[in-house]
């Protein structure tokens, strides 16, 4: 999840205009790749499960 989120992010800064990520205040990429983090971290956990 976390690599699909950085190919998006990679094509959209090459193509659109550059974008920094921000945590403070989190812009809404860098709230997608904190999302995104969360996503991978807790998928062990739920498939243990």
């Amino acid at each position: 999840m976390t690599l699909l989120w950085f190919l998006i992010w990679v094509v959209s800064n090459l193509i659109g205009d550059k974008e920094p990520l921000t945590f403070d205040p989190v812009n809404w990429w860098a709230g997608l790749l904190l999302l995104a983090i969360a996503l991978d971290l807790n998928k062990s956990y739920v498939i243990k499960r």
